[in-house]
């Protein structure tokens, strides 16, 4: 078995735990947060919005070290300062307390451990195929949807949500953290190997100053992937189109997806559902995903990855369009799978364009800058979805703005233009 394989199901698991453990389990915290400490929706949900502003900020000089560094150190102390901040969570006595430590440790580890360093190290790995390994990846993603939205209403309902912040430290701690230690590997050329493990990719030195981006052709459908020769500096990034098309587009997803995620469970338990049945919501959703990943890593892999994105993005605003009309459990759980289809190809559709667009050795980098110019757009969806209901007692102008957004990147996309080869490839 190829070891890029074994790297991505270790990826996965970072993925589960930087994502589930606090993304999707934060909607199960919820109204347990704002039974103890008061305050409005909107109150609970800054948090997720610091921390999305903390990450972003991050994520440039993450970027940096994961492209230049060691990716498997940056991912242990991701995981040591996970189970640090869910330990100090736990004894909180304000609700400013958990809003500062989800923003700073928590947010500072989920980056190390999981999201940009999941992916850079999976782009390391491959380059033909590429889409389907960042699916499975991902995949982590959309598992931990399925699981700890309930697991995490059942823990506080026994429990409490302190103690169960306890067992996350526990398992980040335990379990995480030897496994990332002991089995991630930088780059398969740190193990004599090559991308996709196939004899068809060559590494070759090249100079590692900046250079102005050229788009070679592939000879005779040839891959030679050079290590050093294609380095993508800030200023040509900043300068090049489709890094500011993709951010934009992808960012208008983030910020609807985000919002529809941490809103869905107290919107189900709005419509008469119990917490519980709720919380099989968002796992119906993060259900789905799994299938997304999948089908949309193959498309990606196969297909015009734009195609891939404009399917995606019309799938979560058919499920949004569907959860504005649904009036019980049954139609809500429908609306729920096409939103969890489209949901589960954005992660990899993100990186496969990134990586089409800037290669594999500035992946990290260009991902890392994508983070902050994203975060305008980004951040706004949970609080304004918050203040929404704060101010109309329903999200339905909130979920009409979504779909709008979802729209809107649709057509942005649109003004895309890949190379014919991906850079530093020939």
């Amino acid at each position: 078995m190829f070891t890029g394989w074994r790297i991505v199901l270790v990826t996965s698991l970072t993925h589960f735990v930087s994502v589930g453990f606090i993304f999707y389990a934060y909607g199960a915290f919820f109204k347990a947060l704002e039974a103890d400490f008061g305050g409005s929706r909107l109150g609970v949900s800054i948090g997720l919005t610091v921390m999305q502003l903390v990450t972003g900020i991050f994520a440039p000089f993450l970027g940096r070290a994961l492209d230049r560094g060691s990716i498997r150190n940056i991912m242990a102390l991701g995981a040591v300062l996970m189970g640090a901040g869910f330990l100090l969570i736990s004894q909180v006595s304000e609700l400013w307390h958990f809003h500062f430590i989800l923003g700073t440790i928590l947010a500072v580890g989920a980056a190390m451990l999981g999201g940009l360093s999941g992916s850079t190290l999976v782009a390391n790995w491959f380059i033909r195929r590429r889409g389907i390994a960042l699916g499975i990846a991902t995949m982590g993603i959309s598992a931990s949807g399925l699981v700890m939205a309930p697991v995490a209403t059942q823990l506080i309902a026994s429990y409490g949500w302190r103690l169960t912040f306890v067992l996350f430290a526990g398992v980040t701690l335990v379990v995480v953290l030897p496994i990332v230690w002991l089995t991630i590997v930088d780059r398969p050329e740190d193990l004599g190997l090559e991308p996709d493990g196939s004899e068809g990719v060559r590494d070759c030195a090249g100079s590692l100053e900046p250079l102005e981006p050229t788009l070679p052709l592939a000879p005779g459908g040839q891959i030679i992937d050079h290590a050093a020769s294609f380095n993508w500096s800030a200023r040509h990034t900043f300068r090049d189109a489709n890094f500011w098309i993709i951010s934009i587009a992808v960012a208008l997803n983030f910020c609807a997806m985000g919002a529809i995620l941490t809103h869905i469970i107290p919107h189900a338990t709005d419509l008469g559902i119990s917490s519980e049945a709720a919380a099989y919501v968002l796992s119906c959703m993060a259900g789905m995903g799994v299938i997304g990943k999948l089908l949309f890593g193959w498309l990606t892999d196969h297909g015009d990855k734009r195609v891939g994105f404009w399917l995606a993005s019309g799938l979560q605003a058919l499920g949004v369009g569907l959860v504005l009309k649904a009036s019980g459990y049954s139609s809500l759980l429908v609306a729920s799978a096409f939103f969890g289809l489209g949901m589960g190809g954005l992660i990899p559709l993100w990186g496969a364009l990134i990586g089409a667009a800037f290669g594999r050795f500035a992946f990290g980098r260009v991902m890392g800058l994508m983070s902050p110019c994203m975060l305008p757009i980004q951040m706004l969806g949970v609080p304004f979805a918050g203040y929404v209901f704060d101010r109309r007692g329903s999200y339905d102008l909130a979920f009409e703005t979504f779909i709008a957004l979802y729209l809107i990147a649709i057509g942005v996309l649109g003004f895309l233009r890949l190379p014919a080869a991906e850079p530093g490839v020939v």
